[in-house]
């Protein structure tokens, strides 16, 4: 690893997996019912343990030795972002790790005897084959369970020898040419042949679980009644929003069951071009819930762990937690307009999966947003389908979005801002120089992906977009929105102006954009087609790779951008704060935390402090609250010591004004501010209370004894004159005080020192009312060391970032072949030339007979009441009001002035809206009915910016023939 370039990537990568480890463990509570955790996303690393930290010692090791770590760690590094690319470009679950990638061939026989080909990547791994097309401008992608592969021949042709024949679990054929030597054929053959006996049992429920899904009711032709007794959302009881007569769903269920026959469906369905054509002009309501689980691989989630979401609610049913409490507060705050969220039944359902996903994933539990998407996808989705939806939100698409910090959704408002000021500057100076804080109303749509920005009918357009599209999608939008409305925007000087303007927006999305053109077409387009066509197309530049590599860029601002805001909140919400201003709190704050940081890495975290803690937080203070630390301490040392401790374990009692047996932040100032901010007379009453055992308020013989002891300790480093001017003082005073006491009752023996005694004694000695004056205060010193200055945070990123170094380099598992191929193509990407070299094992033939029947239709399980609820939502979501400040603190920084460039805000003209685009481009072209539809028919619908030319010409090439 000499190459610079290598190690910052390596460094890069480390210090990524390290903060997203040290962010996510910010939750709300450790639920209780944590053993149920299933490992179904993690995938990054774990760090080592603190006790694996503390205990290796890696700058003890030989040279030779740290070499030996180097290499491992870099390979293992490799391909762990090998797998983590290959599992997001195909959505796969984490338990996949990229086995084999080998070049090869999707061949097509047409009608005409022709034969068409796809040229692209396959690849291997545990339980899935993948297959992406690399010709440019050809989308074509084909994820294929391991588990739906019912037989794998190989095609005995003299030109292609290596060339083979899937059949699926729905009886279609697909064939591939493999471009590779023998002996690669050979291992890829043995490899498949090995992972399809594996998947053999999870094969057996495939019957069972194709039943849960609507397509396979839609290509057996089944009514819509039949259809709409498989399991579904809350909108077979309570209505879909939206009229589907006007949504033209009829059409849409007859085009997706042509796409269902010719290209597959559920878990062996592939996607084209024409796929996201289909998406994009809205899918119809009955097979919304799982045209999403599949986009974005959920259900391979559901069917690999079916019956999980049944078992973790029966095994904590009678458990509580404080993420089941969150919960309650938000149940009643989801989606009201919504009419099944106002009934017992809908709330249950939300319940129900937001406290199943609070018991599998304990460490996050429940985040406030989460129940606005979840209610959202309840509608068109079953409770166990809406789970591992969430799951995958959580875990994959939107990570750290739904935790206390938000970590993810600031990160990506400071990317968002990135990408307004390179796309738009003027508008983006515009906002800087009137101070308006973009993250007031954009951290809102990303959080509830739109839901509570847009009517519901458009935010579950653009939902089908992010699920097909991924998080870009939520960036495209964004920026879309701002430039349509650049000119509005442009005018407006203050954060309330900004908010109107985009409120005004939202409630226009279903207008017409061309009300009054001769173009009959044109006239039916509306606001929001307007808005996914800018999306798509003045923003097609935003690509996953691009949004995955500005948040690598950009992760560390968003440490320092919480740590401050975490600071700033804190400290705001002192109650007493005790005379000392906001600069001394910030610094007393930074030292109780690091002090907390140190103290407590092998104990569940916290934010109050046990003794040890105090001792060491004073010591940062007072040099005399330090105690040496010697193997062989003198008697002299350990007397000393003593009578230190005894003084500090009162002091840390009198702090502790609860009596909790700990100390917090504000316990700390209180206490603090008593001695800086006292005058003599206080510390006086100070020292007396804590000598006071029996608190009678007088002193005895031995509590004077103790106060003579304590101020020795306190001035034993003090430097002293000749005659020991603090040692004579001390003398002076304890005779005076034996002097000085009288008794307290008449004839007893025993004699007391009054407080009032006792202050007179103190003033009377110049050394004792100087210490007591000014010197005990001033031996505080609330200065800041500059390495004090790094953050908690800061520390615990290096230690996961060492710990992950350390367990990756003595793990040393298995890897790749150098030779191996590592990168996984994207649909439009150019061919890879990375050789197949290192591919594992396979078969010069693999046959699996049928071991079970098709997949039968399946039955009735629940009666629907369909009901018309259209809903316009428009409130602004208000869950991240807090986190919006953080995030403009953390940007902040961030943006140097630079030349402005022009920009365009206008607009599309009007023809540019109508431009026909053969390769699917044109997003906003809609779905119109066929020539003998009447109950279709409604040329002013709100919804009628869909019948445009794209779905026009879909229905014509599928002869579309719409039946009453």
């Amino acid at each position: 690893m000499k190459d610079k370039t290598e190690v910052y990537d390596t460094l890069v990568q480390l210090t990524g997996l390290a903060m997203q480890r040290v962010l996510k463990s910010t939750a709300l509570e450790q639920a209780p019912g944590g053993e149920i955790s299933i490992d179904i996303r993690d995938s990054d690393i774990d760090a080592a343990s603190d006790k694996d930290l503390t205990m290796t010692k890696v700058g003890a090791l030989p040279a030779s030795e740290i070499r030996k770590m180097m290499q491992p760690l870099k390979m293992d590094l490799e391909a762990q972002k090998r797998d983590e690319r290959f599992r997001a470009r195909f959505r796969l679950p984490a338990t996949e790790p990229l086995l084999m990638n080998v070049s090869a061939a999707h061949f097509i026989e047409t009608e005409e005897g022709d034969e068409k080909r796809i040229h692209g990547r396959m690849c291997l791994s545990e339980a899935f084959l993948t297959f992406s097309s690399t010709d440019r401008g050809q989308y074509y992608e084909a994820i294929i369970p391991l588990y739906t592969i019912r037989r794998v021949e190989r095609l005995n042709e003299k030109i292609h020898p290596f060339a083979i024949k899937l059949v699926n679990w729905h009886q279609a054929h697909t064939q591939f040419r493999l471009n590779v030597s023998k002996q690669q054929y050979e291992e890829f053959s043995n490899r498949l042949t090995a992972n399809l006996r594996k998947q053999i049992k999870s094969m057996k429920m495939l019957k069972r679980f194709l039943t849960t899904c609507p397509s396979e009711l839609v290509v057996a032709d089944k009514t819509n009644t039949e259809i709409d007794q498989s399991p579904g959302g809350l909108g077979l009881t309570f209505g879909f929003p939206g009229d589907a007569k006007k949504l033209k769903d009829k059409s849409k269920m007859k085009l997706w069951k042509k796409y269902f026959n010719e290209y597959g469906r559920n878990l062996t369905i592939v996607k084209t071009a024409q796929f996201g054509r289909l998406v994009r002009v809205g899918l119809p309501n009955r097979l919304r819930g799982e045209i999403w689980e599949t986009c974005s691989g959920s259900i391979h989630q559901r069917f690999m762990n079916q019956g999980l979401y049944t078992r973790i609610l029966e095994e904590n049913k009678d458990k509580t937690s404080f993420s089941l409490e969150e919960i309650e507060k938000d149940l009643n705050r989801s989606l009201p307009e919504y009419s099944a969220y106002q009934t017992p039944q809908g709330i249950d359902s939300l319940r129900r999966v937001l406290s199943a996903y609070s018991w599998k994933d304990p460490e996050l539990g429940y985040c406030q947003a989460m129940n606005i998407v979840t209610s959202a996808i309840l509608i068109y989705m079953s409770e166990e389908q809406a789970f591992y939806t969430l799951s995958v939100l959580c875990d994959d698409m939107l990570p750290g979005y739904y935790s206390t910090s938000m970590y993810g959704a600031l990160l990506d408002q400071i990317i968002f801002e990135h990408l307004l000021e390179s796309t738009m500057p003027v508008l983006f100076n515009h906002f800087k120089k009137t101070d308006i804080q973009l993250s007031v109303a954009c951290l809102p749509w990303f959080l509830s992906l739109y839901i509570n920005s847009m009517p519901l009918l458009f935010a579950f357009r653009v939902l089908d977009c992010f699920f097909m599209d991924g998080p870009k999608i939520l960036f495209q939008i964004g920026l879309a929105i701002l430039k349509i409305n650049g000119d509005d925007l442009m005018r407006t000087s203050d954060d309330g102006a900004f908010m109107d303007v985009l409120k005004k927006y939202f409630n226009s999305l279903h207008e017409p954009l061309y009300p009054d053109s001769e173009n009959v077409k044109a006239r039916t387009l509306t606001r929001f087609n307007e808005l996914l066509l800018v999306a798509y197309r003045e923003f097609s530049i935003i690509s996953d790779e691009k949004i995955r590599e500005l948040r690598q860029t950009h992760q560390l601002k968003v440490v320092a951008g919480i740590e401050s805001f975490a600071k700033r909140s804190t400290i705001r919400n002192i109650d007493e704060t005790a005379g000392f201003s906001k600069e001394e709190m910030g610094i007393l704050y930074d030292k109780f935390y690091n002090v907390l940081y140190y103290r407590q890495k092998q104990q569940q975290k916290g934010d109050r402090m046990d003794y040890s803690a105090f001792e060491k937080f004073i010591g940062t203070l007072a040099d005399w609250a330090k105690f040496p630390m010697s193997e062989h301490p003198s008697d002299q040392d350990e007397r000393q010591n003593k009578v230190g401790k005894t003084f500090m374990v009162r002091l840390y009692k009198k702090f502790d004004r609860g009596d909790q047996g700990s100390v917090n932040l504000q316990d700390a100032i209180i206490g603090l501010g008593s001695i800086l901010k006292g005058n003599h007379n206080d510390q006086i009453s100070l020292f007396f209370e804590l000598h006071d055992v029996d608190k009678d308020d007088y002193l005895n013989r031995d509590e004077l004894l103790q106060f003579s002891e304590t101020l020795l300790w306190v001035f034993r480093d003090q430097p002293d004159d000749d005659e020991g001017q603090h040692l004579h003082a001390v003398s002076t005073f304890l005779r005076n005080a034996f002097e000085y006491s009288e008794v307290k009752e008449e004839g007893s023996q025993e004699k007391f020192l009054s407080l009032a005694s006792l202050r007179m004694l103190v003033l009377a000695d110049e050394v004792l009312e100087t210490f007591f004056e000014h010197e005990f205060s001033s031996s505080f010193r609330l200065v800041e060391k500059a390495v004090e200055k790094q953050r908690s945070l800061g520390r615990e990123i290096f230690d996961s970032l060492f710990a992950t170094g350390v367990r990756f380099a003595n793990s040393r598992p298995k890897v790749l072949p150098p030779s191996s191929p590592t990168s996984v193509s994207s649909p439009t990407g150019s061919a890879s030339n990375t050789s197949a070299a290192s591919l594992s094992t396979l078969s010069p033939q693999v046959t699996i007979k049928d071991a079970s029947s098709a997949a039968t239709e399946q039955t009735p399980t629940s009666s629907p009441s369909p009901a018309s609820s259209p809903a316009d939502a428009t409130s602004n979501s208000s869950t991240a009001s807090t986190a919006a400040a953080a995030t403009a603190a953390a940007a902040a920084a961030e943006h140097e002035p630079h030349k402005p460039e022009e920009e365009k805000t206008k607009k599309p003209d009007e023809a540019k809206r109508n431009d026909k685009n053969g390769d699917g481009a044109d997003v906003t072209a809609a779905h119109t009915q066929s020539d003998d539809e009447d109950d279709d028919e409604d040329d002013d619908d709100e919804e009628g910016g869909d019948v445009l030319e794209e779905v026009d010409r879909l229905l014509k090439e599928y002869g579309d023939d719409d039946e009453n």
